[in-house]
């Protein structure tokens, strides 16, 4: 095997390593940032080391220098084999990472009675930092807060360390844990994960690490196979949020966000705080953060995907992974945002490969700045073709 590909190492269901698998064809793994990871592998179904790879086991994948790329359940096994197949055909194992526990719950009105004795519409949570909030949801819902009959015993929570801003919150009922989490990371800066530390599972949130001075990515320092972005127009440029209406008087209010790339153009959302008690103290500050939050999953979509080259001074997994801040020159321009996502491939014959997508899907990030750029090529077309026509 290439000195470069990832080693992979299976483990059972107690998160025990049970042995390492070093005889596969091909790997796949997609490393996000506060999303669900995802992980493919190729193996020669009459390999001894088959026996590892059941449902129910999970992989555990480093790189070659012994950093941790992802670890996760086992979801699926399928097996195939073709006329040409000189063995017994091959196995293809499908997995997810450890984050995806976390879609397995969803956030109850009253985390502490039972499903019958749910009476409660909504649910409720202010902190005055951001992480201390996510904690707390994970902790009611799934962790060691939780009911019996919910609670995953694998897991525990990392010490608080008190990052982000404040938080006020009204859920929906059983709204999916997993994407009320993004949407508070998102509001706040932070990422968060669940990783494996020993034979447990960890909820973990951290700041992104900037690591834009020393990861630069371009052709020019020769580290970049092929770079691209991709752009679509917005969903949503004006959010209109009415709160209140069934037991208190109805609230309306109106939030605008200017497209950089159609900056003429409205499109009008409804977003639905009705049930909210328009005599709550803190109205305005649920109103603004569902208008922000509708702004920002309907702003002008995009990515910037690059394939890096790694380079002695510059490796996946050591100088940065999913999550970190980066930069990459795209055309002219040093455009600087966060590594959402990271496809790493891996061959016995050939070691692995890395293709980065960065920037989020948001009007906040190098999306943003893909949009102004693109504006801007067009103000200066304009200009040429009016001095032209002059």
């Amino acid at each position: 095997m290439d000195p470069t590909a990832l080693r992979v190492y299976a483990r059972n269901p107690a998160l025990e390593r049970i042995g390492q698998v070093d005889d596969y064809t091909s790997l796949t793994v997609v490393p996000r940032y506060n999303a669900i990871g995802a992980y493919t592998m190729e193996i020669n179904a009459d390999s001894s080391k088959a026996a590892l790879l059941v449902e129910g086991n999970g992989l555990i994948i480093r790189t070659a220098t012994g950093d941790l790329v992802l670890s996760g359940p086992i979801r699926t096994v399928d097996w195939s084999r073709s006329e040409s197949d000189a063995g017994a055909g091959k196995l293809t194992i499908g997995g997810v990472d450890d984050t995806a526990l976390l879609a397995q719950y969803t956030c109850w009105p009253n985390p502490a009675a039972a499903i019958g004795a749910q009476a409660d519409a909504v649910y409720k949570i202010s902190a005055t930092v951001a992480e201390t909030a996510m904690r707390a949801l994970v902790n009611v819902n799934a962790g060691p807060g939780a009911l019996a009959s919910r609670r995953n015993a694998l897991l525990t929570l990392a010490t608080n360390g008190g990052r982000g801003a404040a938080v006020t919150r009204q859920l929906n009922q059983f709204d999916g844990l997993l994407a009320v989490l993004q949407d508070i990371a998102a509001a706040a800066g932070l990422g968060f994960r669940v990783a494996q530390v020993g034979a447990g599972l960890q909820f973990q949130v951290y700041a992104p690490t900037d690591r834009s001075g020393t990861a630069r990515f371009s052709f020019g320092l020769g580290n970049l196979l092929d770079a691209s972005y991709t752009t679509t127009p917005p969903t949503c440029t004006r959010a209109l949020v009415v709160a209140g209406g069934q037991s208190s008087p109805r609230q309306c209010k109106v939030y605008d966000r200017a497209d950089p790339l159609f900056p003429g153009l409205t499109i009008e959302q409804f977003v639905d705080l009705t049930s909210v008690d328009t005599a709550s103290v803190d109205l305005i500050a649920q109103m603004d953060q569902a208008a922000g939050e509708a702004l920002a999953q309907g702003a002008g979509q995009g990515s910037l995907a690059i394939s890096p080259i790694d380079i002695p001074l510059l490796r996946y997994g050591r100088d940065y992974q999913a999550g970190d801040t980066v930069s990459a020159q795209v055309r002219a321009t040093w455009m600087t945002d966060v590594v959402h996502e990271v496809t790493l491939t891996s061959t016995a014959a050939e070691g692995t490969t890395v293709k980065a997508a960065v920037g989020e899907d948001s009007g906040d990030g190098v999306v943003a700045r893909i949009y102004q750029y693109l504006a801007q090529v067009k103000k200066d077309v304009g200009r040429l073709k009016t001095r032209k026509a002059a």
